[in-house]
């Protein structure tokens, strides 16, 4: 192997380490953006639910007296 066959691939060593090194940050960073992406929507969601069950039999109660007051109106 020649001195330039030799630079070259260890320059090509050196680039490939690099990219991996940026790559395994890459995934790390998407891994984390994931876990907040559903820690996020967690927080949305759950208390959305949450209300809604707490709040089902007034809601209820209110269609109920829309209803009624719907059907005494004329057509």
């Amino acid at each position: 192997m020649n001195p330039e066959e030799r630079a070259l691939l260890e320059r090509t060593l050196k680039v490939s380490q690099e990219n991996n090194s940026m790559l395994r940050k890459l995934e790390r960073r998407a891994r984390w953006s994931l876990l907040w992406w559903f820690i996020k929507m967690a927080l949305i969601v759950i208390p959305l639910v949450i209300g809604y069950f707490y709040l089902q039999p007034y809601l209820d109660s209110a269609i109920d007296n829309y209803n009624s007051i719907r059907n005494f109106l004329p057509r």
